[in-house]
């Protein structure tokens, strides 16, 4: 199985030609996935083509953000030709830019391929404890959960700090990044994702 909109109809019991709830299933995914990689502060999707771009840059390193690396294209500082492939080394596990000398510019840009073109069976776990737990709360979807207070249901959500969940009675439940957002991220998906977090300064 992998985290995508045949999988989640296999999972809730939805024939696959049934596609009364398909926004709603494809919502579902995209929440959770956005909730772990903004736990994680990384992408975690293959794209066979990335463009990340560092500004003002000193650092002897770079981490990119969707990893692990296929491949990298180019590192390029602003304005000038691409640095030499034998000045840096790119470490394929950990998505990061060795370089010999320091990275300084107003600007640099890698383009890049990376991500999993297969989840990890303990990260796609994850995930999915996390669709569940969206589904479970969204109008039209699972229809009530642990993750909804009893006799709502979730009117938005807020993603970027892994945040606010605002229900449709007005209430509302939030969390920091660390703990989880608004218990969208269940404690044992929790435990999983912190295997694959990306610490940041």
């Amino acid at each position: 199985m992998a985290f995508l909109i045949a999988d989640a109809k296999a999972r809730k019991g939805i024939l696959p030609a049934d596609t009364t709830k398909d926004l709603i299933l494809q919502v579902s995914l995209d929440t959770a996935l956005a909730l772990a990689e903004t736990y994680c502060n990384r992408h975690f999707m293959y794209k066979a083509v990335e463009l990340e771009t560092f500004s003002y840059p000193f650092a002897r390193g770079l981490q990119l953000s969707r990893y692990p690396l296929e491949s990298v294209t180019s590192v390029t500082p602003v304005g000038q030709t691409a640095i030499g492939t034998d000045t840096y080394q790119a470490v394929l596990k950990t998505g990061q830019i060795k370089s010999l000398g320091w990275l300084s510019a107003k600007q640099i840009d890698v383009v890049y391929a990376g991500g999993y073109k297969v989840l990890p069976a303990d990260l796609e776990l994850a995930l999915w404890m996390m669709f569940d737990e969206v589904w479970a709360g969204i109008p039209g979807g699972g229809g009530g959960g642990s993750a909804v207070p009893s006799g709502q249901v979730i009117q938005s959500i807020t993603i970027p700090d892994v945040g606010t969940v605002r229900y449709a009675d007005g209430g509302s439940s939030s969390s920091g990044g660390s703990g989880g957002g608004g218990g969208l991220i269940p404690i044992n998906a929790t435990a999983i994702l912190a295997l694959y977090r990306l610490e940041t300064c």
